[in-house]
């Protein structure tokens, strides 16, 4: 592969300092974390090239590679366009029998002669797509299940890292007690599963496994990048929280928490859990912000369920003065009673099960830029746990 120079034709619509963001985040640190990753799929998946593309403007740069030094293409002639907006694995098993690829420069050895292309999707916090992580082979194949988990997981680490360098280059205030606090702590905790994430990598990298261990050592490797995307989404949407003023309208939070429910119904399900509701009168808020503290509430019951039994969980409201107070109860494990002052504090863990300790503070968060308050009812050892907030009457 070689730069291109042939005239360009129209593309979709990029934010141009989004792209510019990504660029810089991808050009001005002088870390080998992604080109290692890269170099793993390389060898794990057996191809000559891979990359991370960014589309800005008219072109496709790839600034990260193995295989090749980074280059640029114009988007008419690049391959990753036939990918971009596709939100999940895109694979070429044989570039000559698709049609959409056998006149690319890149396959019929004007500048290259591809036989396989894959790519992964690479996108901001927000949904919008940033880059791919692509691959490309000089003969064809086609991969199987337990490969195209790879390629996921290895994008999805990449995803985290080009994110977290993302922030790192926006401007931001001298960091606070608190901020240094999450930063120390998240550094601590993301230690643990990127180790065992390594591990399983170096074991998928250097031996000959048979499909059943295989597929073990995968699975370890995607659950702890699975750990680490949600410590570092967690973190930095309690970050952005302390940014972001809420919105002042009435909300429903009758139909908010069956929405709710309706989205995360593949979750309870799997675990046969319920959620009973009861009135739930209308409160003064912001939607989105409400939706993450009963999504945190609700998660918290699911996750501290009795072993063995599915999770139970009622939500009930009352009008208290001008105030309503809303109580998630589960019929859970229950809050050791040393604990229950300090559940809604960062990093704080009750020990019963694995977490990051951000959701409750999360919680705590959003309740008091409203105006509100949070805490925990005394109740018997054994008898669940019951969480509330206050929130404006509406």
């Amino acid at each position: 592969m070689t730069r291109e120079s042939e005239a360009v034709t129209s593309r979709p619509d990029v934010d141009p300092e989004s792209s510019g963001r990504t660029m810089t985040a991808l050009s001005t640190v002088r870390d080998t974390d992604l080109r290692d990753l890269l170099a793993l799929a390389a060898d794990l998946l057996d191809v000559e090239v891979a990359a991370v593309t960014v589309a800005d403007g008219d072109d496709f740069h790839y600034p990260v590679a193995v295989g090749i030094e980074p280059f640029s293409t114009p988007y008419a002639a690049a391959m990753c366009r036939q990918a971009w907006g596709h939100g999940e694995l895109f694979e070429v098993p044989d570039t000559l029998l698709d049609p959409r690829f056998t006149d690319s420069p890149f396959v019929t050895g004007e500048l290259a002669s591809v036989r396989f292309y894959a790519s992964f999707p690479l996108s901001t916090s927000t949904g919008e797509e940033t880059g791919r992580f692509c691959l490309f082979g000089l003969s064809p194949r086609r991969l199987d299940d337990a490969q195209r988990r790879v390629v996921a997981t290895l994008a999805v680490a990449a995803n985290r890292i080009l994110e977290l360098r993302l922030r790192r280059l926006a401007p931001m205030p001298a960091p606070t007690a608190d901020v240094l606090a999450i930063a120390a702590q998240v550094s601590h905790d993301l230690q643990s599963p990127l180790a065992t994430l390594m591990m399983s990598l170096g074991v998928l990298q250097g031996e000959e496994l048979d499909s059943t261990t295989r597929a073990s050592v995968l699975a370890m490797a995607t659950r702890s990048v699975e750990r680490m995307r949600g410590m570092v989404e967690g973190t930095l949407r309690l970050h952005d929280l302390g940014r972001e003023a809420p919105g002042h309208e009435t909300v429903d939070l009758r139909a908010l928490t069956e929405q709710l429910l309706a989205d995360e119904a593949e979750q309870w399900d799997q675990v046969g859990g319920t959620v009973d509701l009861g009135e739930l009168p209308p409160v003064v808020g912001d939607p989105t912000q409400l939706t993450l503290v009963l999504q945190n509430l609700l998660h918290n019951a699911r996750k501290f369920a009795r072993p063995g039994q599915p999770p139970e969980v009622a939500v009930r409201a009352e009008r208290r003065g001008d105030r309503v107070r809303v109580t998630v109860r589960d019929a859970g494990v229950g809050i050791p009673a040393g604990h229950r002052s300090r559940v809604f504090d960062l990093f704080t863990r009750t020990g019963h099960a694995q977490g990051h300790g951000i959701g409750l503070a999360t919680v705590a968060r959003v309740v008091h830029a409203h105006g509100g308050d949070c805490g925990t009812e005394d109740l018997p050892e054994g008898a669940g746990a019951a969480l509330w907030f206050e929130l404006p009457a509406g």
